[in-house]
């Protein structure tokens, strides 16, 4: 199945068609059109909503993610969950799978996932969304420089609203983002699986003990509703060591800390210059209940 045959209009709900440019609904009176920019993603944001020129995290903060993952910090974590993915595929004897990473940003996970879930010997293609165009903008040209613009495709959309077909996702991807709970269970397959990472307690506390004098440990807790069901979770933990200003810099500008802190706290941690920090994630995964 090509990618684009899993995508609806968002404005409509129509089947799109798509050509060199652009993708377009087909079988109605009037036609929506959405053109793919020079990066090659599209805007499937429903339109005639202002505030959707500033939809989802900013040019800054999304480059100073995407200077901090190339760094390799997370990369564990990418393979990590690609590699649950390839083994639930091959428990279900499927070769070949389809997932979304909803709120992908700036398309890092998503990339390493279809490398990892590649490497493990099973086929996979990705839808990749996220409010922020600068996101999927940088997702898109990820993409094409690591030769995945075949199995990829990057939206600018709005993750409680997809512009996706029903029962049509072998697997959704939530990365430490909130989890759309309805329309995952609309848009995966009766035996699809939602893999779920969030913060575990420790996750990032040495960044938490230099910003605060009194840090709160994160709880990880995912609560789920009774249409899904979690049937594996496991806490991924290793320690990354920040040997540059700049790096500890880029981690602080990624995370919502940067517009939750005090000027005078931040000042504490940009004026660090090394820094050994916890990453500890909780994954779990979900079963589609029918």
């Amino acid at each position: 199945m090509a990618l684009t045959e899993c995508i609806k209009c968002p404005v409509c709900g129509r089947n799109v068609g798509r050509d060199e440019k652009s993708l377009f609904c087909v079988g109605g009176e009037k036609r929506h059109l959405f053109d793919f920019s020079s990066d090659g993603y599209v805007n499937l944001l429903a339109p005639g909503k202002g505030k959707n020129a500033r939809s989802g995290d900013d040019k800054a903060m999304i480059s100073a993610r995407a200077r901090f993952l190339d760094g390799g910090f997370y990369y564990s974590l990418s393979q990590r969950i690609g590699q649950l993915i390839s083994a639930l595929a091959k428990n279900q004897g499927k070769s070949d799978v389809l997932f979304a990473d909803c709120a992908c940003g700036e398309g890092y996970h998503t990339c390493n996932i279809l490398k990892t879930i590649a490497e493990n010997g099973v086929s996979s293609s990705a839808l990749a969304f996220d409010a922020s165009k600068h996101g999927v903008s940088y997702g898109a040209r990820r993409a094409s420089k690591a030769g995945l613009s075949e199995n990829s495709f990057f939206a600018a959309a709005n993750i409680f609203s997809l512009p996706v077909k029903d029962s049509t996702l072998d697997f959704a991807l939530s990365i430490f983002a909130p989890v759309a709970w309805d329309e995952m269970k609309r848009i995966l397959k009766d035996d699809g699986y939602l893999v779920v990472a969030s913060s575990g307690e420790r996750h990032l506390y040495e960044l938490r003990k230099v910003l605060y004098d009194e840090p709160r440990t994160a709880s990880g807790e995912v609560n789920n509703p009774e249409f899904f069901r979690a049937v594996e979770q496991e806490v991924f933990s290793y320690t990354v060591s920040l040997l540059k200003n700049e790096d500890v810099k880029n981690l602080f500008y990624m995370t919502p800390f940067c517009y939750k802190t005090s000027k005078s706290d931040a000042e504490k941690l940009l004026s660090v210059d090394t820094l050994d920090v916890t990453v500890e994630v909780k994954l779990t995964v979900f079963k589609k209940v029918i």
